[in-house]
Order: C-alpha cells, then sequence, then structure tokens
C-alpha cells in the first residue's frame, strides 16, 4: 500500500478498500513510489514500436493467434478490451473513493499474466479530489480524462498500425465499458450508498460522455440496451462491435461470444445473463 510520509493514509479503511477493489475487480495493485514492481512494460513502453510489438506478439501467442497474421486484427481489440480494464480503474477511484491514479507513461505498468490477459500497477496521486466543491471536482476530472484519452489515442494508434485493428472499433469497445461501468454503478444502491455519492457519479459520468469543443468525446459512442420481457436485472449495453475472443484457440482459453456481443441473439443473451 501506499504510505505517504507523516501520514496514516494506509491505515485509513477507505484507503485499504480502494485498494483491494482495484485489486480484486480491475487487477490494478497500487504500489509506493520507492517499491520495485514485477510488471515487466510500461505504458511508455506501449508508446514505443519495438516494445509495443514484442508485447503484442507475445500477447498473441498466448491466444494461439498471430501478429501480423492469422487472428491479428483480434489480438488488437482484446487488447483494446483489456486494457480498458485500466481504464475503469482509474475511474472507480475517482468515481467512487475521489481518489486520483497516476496516469504518467513511465508510472503505470502492464504485465501479462497469461491467455492474453493484462494487469496493471500504479501509484496514487497526492493531490485531493474535491468532493463538495462540484465545479472543481469537474475541472479535475476534465484534465484527468483529457490526458487519459490523448494517451490512449496514441497507444491505440499504434496498436492499430500492428494488428491491423480499427481504431473506432478498440475505442467503442473501451467506451463500452465505460458506461456499463457507470450504468452498474448508478443501479446499485449497494455501490453508492448514499444521495451525494450517486450525485457525485452522475456527474462524473457526465464528464467522460461530455463533447470537448465540437468533438464528440470517444467515451461517448452510443450503445443499445438490452430489453428483454424477462430480464428485470442491471442496465446491460450491447457492443457495437464484436471484440472477435471468439478467434481465439479452442481448449482452456477458448472463447465463444461475450454476453454483450452483437453478434449473440436474444434468447441466448438472456440465457446466458440468466445462468451468469
Amino acid at each position: 500500500m501506499e504510505r505517504y510520509p507523516g501520514s496514516d493514509r494506509d491505515s485509513d479503511p477507505k484507503h485499504s478498500e480502494l485498494v483491494e477493489t482495484l485489486q480484486h475487480f480491475f487487477v490494478t495493485t497500487i504500489r509506493s513510489s520507492w517499491e520495485i514492481s514485477e510488471c515487466s512494460f510500461t505504458v511508455k513502453d506501449l508508446l514505443d514500436e519495438e516494445q509495443r510489438r514484442s508485447f503484442l506478439r507475445e500477447q498473441a501467442t498466448q491466444q494461439g493467434l498471430e501478429l501480423g497474421g492469422t487472428g491479428s486484427v483480434a489480438v488488437g481489440t482484446l487488447f483494446a478490451k483489456r486494457y480498458s480494464v485500466w481504464v475503469m480503474a482509474v475511474i472507480s477511484a475517482f468515481s467512487l473513493y475521489d481518489t486520483l491514479l497516476r496516469i504518467e507513461n513511465d508510472v503505470v505498468r502492464v504485465e501479462l499474466t497469461g491467455s492474453g490477459r493484462m494487469r496493471y500497477e500504479s501509484q496514487l496521486e497526492q493531490v485531493t479530489v474535491a468532493y463538495a466543491d462540484l465545479a472543481k471536482r469537474k475541472s479535475q476530472l476534465s484534465m484527468l480524462k483529457g490526458r487519459l484519452q490523448l494517451q490512449l489515442g496514441m497507444i491505440l494508434q499504434g496498436v492499430a498500425a500492428d494488428t491491423g485493428a480499427s481504431e473506432k472499433v478498440m475505442w467503442a469497445l473501451i467506451a463500452h465499458n465505460v458506461q456499463q461501468l457507470y450504468a452498474q454503478m448508478i443501479h446499485d444502491e449497494g455501490i453508492w450508498k448514499t444521495a451525494e455519492r450517486l450525485t457525485r457519479i452522475q456527474e462524473d459520468r457526465s464528464v467522460w460522455l461530455a463533447p470537448q469543443g465540437d468533438t464528440e468525446s470517444p467515451f461517448a459512442m452510443k450503445h443499445k440496451c438490452f430489453e428483454h420481457p424477462k430480464w428485470q436485472g442491471q442496465p446491460f449495453l450491447i457492443r457495437r462491435y464484436c471484440c472477435l475472443a471468439y478467434q481465439v484457440e479452442s481448449g482452456s482459453h477458448a472463447h465463444g461470444y461475450c454476453n454483450s456481443c452483437p453478434k449473440l441473439d436474444s434468447e441466448s443473451r438472456l440465457r446466458n445473463l440468466l445462468q451468469s
């Protein structure tokens, strides 16, 4: 856990909950500035052509795919879908715990964990996120969104060049997970717990989806909500594009259509959701 000189932040129950939530739901570890990382790659590496290709080549191999060959596009789309887990960690830290995760290229680290999956490491900013001052909070989040969007854009541009995957499709996969996360947070009272926290979550969501000048936010791509007379669960968004996970090799890593896949028919989607 992060320990700040002269501070007992690491003994704060809210801080402990943040660390546990990020690790459990978003495979993101918080490390101190002096801890040696166990992750081999940084975001800076993902922005370097040679290092990124090495990463993607290994990720493809773990999935029984081939970078530049069979399933190369799937390598790209699955990278984007999995990298969105880190984006959701950043969002959850801010919206649920009023905490900024550091996103600098040389701070965020990434590691392949087998079958193409990834885990992440970062540190906490010492800047306090505004809770009572909504205008200041909005400004803080707008700055974070802008920085992260720029970083993501450069990474996805490189991944598109290496794999042949569409940048638009990769952005749509990330946008889906961002919107689904907020839909879940807003729907579940067990998550927001207080009316004030719900207000913060709703305000934060509006920032992520808001256009920047005349340009639509890439996180705001429209997604259909699953509707079925027998589905009474939380709002469930359907992806605009298939992530191509079904192309992963047979065996223990085999993958069919995701529950949110547009290729899945309504009855199959309902059956899967009711069984999950």
